[in-house]
């Protein structure tokens, strides 16, 4: 069983992996269980299941639409600090490189959030101009009257703002389809040269042509992979710590799936796990890290189902008690899967259910 499921990664549509607007996955074992691997497929799988779903401009949800950008942070990757990439980004997880990373993303997705009120506010007028004028007038009169609009000067800022958030993020560009909304605003910037000497005292319109070219932006849909972090501060001073700030607090404004790969749940703050949807178990936990786990996952307590359950079916599943080592390579891969949320219950792999 070293794939995503013993079958395949079909059963992901089955809701045995849920995917929300916020999926945080922390997996733990000992080196060479496959923990690693097994967060690059989850990865992975997720970045082509996005490819299948579709954004809308009308209902900008962060489960719809391809991957934006797609973070590896991890000891022994070279640093790369650009977020413009189509492809993986890997990150030297040094303390120094994830602060950057962690501030990069936040003054990414501040500048989205006051950019996206000005495209709604373009799309909402532009659909308001269309009904109210283009079916009674020419297309002469029509572009006289919409560059006499009372708001013509605050389309053209707000266009403004938006091309430079578009140059800046070009990975958020997203095209626009609704055609009444793309003529409006291609006809009120055609021919706009002659009129920006109207605009000279405004320090927020570009002294160049102001154009339309179609395209708006769409929400940030971050991946982060952390693998292999315990030497790091990472996970560690939750009060004063960005990367929790950023996980924990602002989590759903653009992180979508986040997976923390680490050899002991131990190395890890308690308010991060709380933060987690589920965990993948793999071989090497020690028990006492076991029980800890156990006693801060409240709902897997039961009169069926107590401490000395959970870990035996956990050293069952991962070969605790083997002492043959060719027979015990036949466990890596295999995990217990505690999933937190909307149902608590256990899993061997992702396929049968234990609890």
């Amino acid at each position: 069983m070293n794939n995503l499921t013993s079958d395949s990664i079909e059963p992901l549509k089955h809701c045995k992996l849920p995917l929300s607007s916020f999926n945080f996955i922390g997996l733990f074992g000992s080196p060479g269980c496959g923990k690693t691997t097994q967060l690059q497929i989850i990865a992975d799988t997720i970045v082509q299941w996005s490819k299948s779903t579709t954004y809308d401009l009308d209902k900008p949800t962060i489960c719809n639409g391809l991957v934006s950008h797609y973070i590896y942070i991890s000891p022994s990757t070279q640093t790369d600090h650009t977020l413009n990439k189509d492809s993986k980004i890997l990150i030297q997880g040094t303390d120094d490189n994830i602060l950057d990373l962690t501030e990069s993303i936040k003054i990414m997705n501040d500048r989205f959030e006051q950019t996206i009120k000005v495209q709604n506010f373009l799309r909402q007028i532009a659909k308001d101009i269309y009904k109210e004028i283009y079916n009674e007038v020419n297309l002469i009169n029509r572009k006289q009257i919409l560059q006499n609009h009372p708001q013509y000067n605050l389309i053209l800022t707000c266009l403004d703002t938006l091309n430079k958030f578009k140059q800046d993020y070009p990975e958020l560009v997203f095209k626009e389809t609704d055609k009444n909304i793309i003529q409006v605003l291609t006809d009120m910037t055609t021919n706009t040269n002659n009129l920006l000497s109207r605009f000279e005292s405004c320090q927020y319109i570009s002294q160049s042509k102001i154009q339309f070219d179609g395209f708006m932006i769409r929400r940030p849909k971050i991946i982060l992979i952390a693998d292999d972090q315990a030497g790091s501060k990472l996970f560690t001073n939750t009060t004063s710590n960005p990367f929790y700030n950023l996980l924990c607090i602002r989590r759903h404004q653009a992180l979508f799936f986040v997976g923390v790969s680490l050899h002991s749940p131990g190395n890890m703050q308690y308010s991060f796990k709380m933060q987690m949807n589920s965990m993948l178990l793999f071989r090497g936990i020690p028990q006492e890290k076991l029980k800890l786990l156990y006693d801060n996952i409240s709902s897997l307590d039961s009169i069926d189902f107590n401490l000395n359950s959970f870990i035996k079916i956990y050293q069952d599943i991962t070969g605790y008690n083997e002492t043959d080592m060719t027979k015990k390579e036949q466990y890596r891969f295999n995990f217990v899967y505690v999933q937190s949320q909307p149902i608590q219950a256990i899993y061997k792999n992702f396929d049968t259910r234990l609890k």
